[in-house]
């Protein structure tokens, strides 16, 4: 079974209105297939968080028009690329590839990039587990494949 595993720490800011607000926050990644597992993070808004999980919703999702987005440093190329999700149709069955591409921020030379299958349903439940993480309702949203 692989597992792609995302967690959201929202800056203190967002919470206390005393404070001047930051959006900022740590978006963790974690995954783990049967060949490849790795764990990084990177600092991002939590709406382009909300927004990737929204975006989950397409159905059918093609290939002309995968749901990726990805984050990192300067152009987000190279080793600047810190973050990449997409996913896009894997076959005629309905089956969705998900591709990955995780880096240490610190020393992004380190990465691991991969590949695992999942399907509709479990992609729908990983959209309703971002809409509970960015809600502060869960502490992790998980999508399952294989």
């Amino acid at each position: 079974m692989s597992r792609l595993t995302l967690q959201y720490q929202y800056d203190s800011s967002f919470f206390d209105a005393n404070k001047p607000r930051d959006d900022f926050g740590r978006l963790s990644v974690a995954v783990e297939t049967e060949r490849f597992s790795g764990e990084g993070g990177f600092w991002v808004q939590w709406q382009d968080v909300k927004e990737f999980g929204e975006a989950l919703d397409a159905f059918p999702i093609t290939a002309e028009k995968p749901i990726a987005v990805q984050w990192g440093f300067n152009m987000q190329e190279g080793d600047d690329l810190v973050l990449r999700l997409e996913i896009a149709p894997a076959n005629r069955r309905g089956d969705l590839l998900v591709r990955f591409e995780i880096a240490d921020d610190y020393e992004p030379q380190n990465r691991v990039r991969g590949r695992f299958l999942t399907n509709y349903p479990d992609l729908d439940a990983f959209r309703a587990g971002i809409k509970l993480l960015m809600s502060g309702e869960a502490a992790e949203a998980v999508l399952v494949g294989r």
